[in-house]
């Protein structure tokens, strides 16, 4: 029998897949602006307080809302240590490449880092 939880992430995964173009495109503007040299993608069905949403799932009619945050705010929030917060930036990598998703689901929650589909994401470093 599969993991339960496999059917939920391939969901996931489709989700960041068709919004992954806007999700870019938010990463570029926080860099930008200088908010965050790392944002966070949050991907929940219940609600979440930390971050600020930006697809709701009842709105779109999909399996997951989506907010987002900076890692600044997780540490703040503990939900980075800050002696480990220079090892996640190694692992997050370049965030113009890669999203990083904090995952909620249920009880349980776990960092997925995930490529952005289809784009050309060496432009704007």
């Amino acid at each position: 029998m599969a993991d339960p939880l496999e059917k939920e992430l391939k969901a996931l995964e489709a989700e960041l897949t068709e919004y992954s173009g806007q999700l870019l495109e938010i990463t570029r503007e926080l860099m930008k602006e200088r908010v965050s040299e790392f944002p966070i993608f949050i991907a929940h069905q219940a609600d979440v307080y930390i971050g600020e949403i930006i697809i709701d799932k009842n709105e779109y009619e999909v399996d997951f809302s989506l907010s987002v945050s900076t890692v600044e705010e997780f540490v703040e929030t503990g939900l980075i240590q800050k002696e480990k917060l220079s090892a996640f930036r190694e692992a997050f990598g370049n965030p113009l490449k890669n999203m990083c998703v904090f995952w909620v689901h249920g009880d349980n929650a776990r960092y997925i880092l995930f490529p952005f589909a289809g784009r050309n994401t060496d432009t704007d470093s």
